[in-house]
């Protein structure tokens, strides 16, 4: 409650303390690169496509909230050393279309840099939205300070409309926490192509929710998708599990599925992170079905697979990195699935992969060094 009084005069004030996104759809603000890049085919068939959450340039830096470490700020070195990784990886591949996720603007624990437009002016992608999702001007907790944090999405095309869609808020939280914290929203952009306009979403949903939130969030998600009308492409980080046991995915019965998707115990869960804010809540796989169910996935289940020696090249995300080991002595590694690109059903993917060391789709840099997550991609053949 004393916190609470003391930043009272601040929420009196005639400035935002806090964004409180009071939107349901609105239009945001579109960027293009200062830098020279070579200018794309004019009327493609297909897309490169990548979508990575880029933990706001923080490489493999622990914070806190990980229960791998304890910091809490970056330095402006870490920052530029940790996105001339990123940058290096993206221009290696080399998308058409770039979608990422916890990329920050303007955030004291990132040192305040640009990174949507560092991304601009250090890859071939030439036009970029940036759609906030945590916009504080002062965070007490932890000493966070100014924080902006967003998703983006970069084209090689011209982006012709940026939007950001105002998602399902919890209701677990109490109002200070509420007012300070990521609301989250979707990313939308419309990419002119020459002889086509297509649609490209941006999603992170809820990962501590314990409400129902993040399915709720699943299911806009979903819905929008469904009355998409340009052709789309869809990705990003869900923070959900793919739904791998179901008879479709293992051409079985339900029985065979058994035990065979870890739900729980990851190798990068400390006992210290039970019972705190940032606890991982159950996992439910099931409400990924209805999008593997009528759109076309990146990876489809039945490459994915049943168990983990199966599903393993296809993990997204691990707290804890390679150069770490946990409570057991196991070094870290990529553990779970989060992470997901969709077009619309019928439509195909080709060289879909995701990108978890050097050598994948021939990059030559570490991904698994870059951030928490690894990037995903594939080539998106036009409909």
């Amino acid at each position: 409650m004393r916190r609470l009084m003391l930043l009272l005069p601040f929420l009196a004030g005639c400035e935002w303390v806090a964004d409180p996104q009071t939107f349901t759809r609105e239009e945001v603000a579109r960027f293009k690169a200062k830098a020279e890049h070579p200018a794309p085919p004019a009327n493609p068939t297909r897309l490169k496509v990548m979508a990575w959450n880029v933990k706001y340039g923080a490489c493999r830096v622990d914070f806190w909230f990980d229960f791998w470490g304890d910091r809490t700020q970056l330095s402006s070195t870490e920052v530029d050393d940790c996105l001339a990784r990123v940058a290096g990886i993206i221009r290696e591949y080399d998308p058409d279309i770039l979608i990422t996720e916890e990329i920050e603007v303007g955030s004291k624990r990132s040192a305040y840099v640009d990174m949507v437009r560092y991304l601009l002016e250090h890859t071939n992608l030439r036009y970029a939205t940036f759609d906030e999702t945590w916009d504080a001007r002062y965070v007490p907790s932890e000493g966070l300070g100014r924080i902006n944090l967003g998703n983006a999405i970069h084209s090689r095309y011209p982006i012709t409309l940026g939007e950001r869609i105002h998602q399902a808020e919890r209701t677990d939280e109490d109002l200070l926490t509420k007012t300070f914290t990521i609301k989250r929203a979707m990313a939308r952009a419309e990419v002119d192509l020459g002889d086509r306009t297509v649609a490209v979403y941006g999603v992170h949903t809820e990962a501590y929710d314990n409400d129902g939130t993040k399915q709720k969030q699943i299911q806009q998600i979903y819905e929008l998708l469904k009355g998409e009308t340009k052709p789309w492409l869809i990705g990003g980080d869900f923070n959900e599990l793919p739904p791998v046991c179901d008879e479709k995915a293992t051409a079985g019965s339900a029985e065979s599925c058994d035990g065979k998707l870890r739900l729980s115990g990851f190798l990068d869960e400390r006992a210290s992170s039970k019972g705190t804010p940032y606890e991982q809540p159950p996992y439910t796989p099931s409400v990924m079905k209805q999008f593997y169910d009528d759109f076309e996935p990146y990876i489809p289940l039945a490459r994915y697979g049943v168990g983990e020696d199966h599903q393993r090249p296809y993990f997204t995300h691990s707290v804890l990195g390679p150069d770490g080991v946990n409570d057991d002595g196991r070094p870290g590694w990529w553990n779970r699935t989060l992470d997901y690109l969709f077009v619309r059903k019928g439509e195909t993917w080709t060289d879909a992969d995701v990108l978890q060391e050097p050598g994948r789709q021939g990059i030559s840099g570490d991904p698994s060094r870059a951030s928490d997550h690894a990037p995903i991609v594939g080539t998106w053949g036009l409909p």
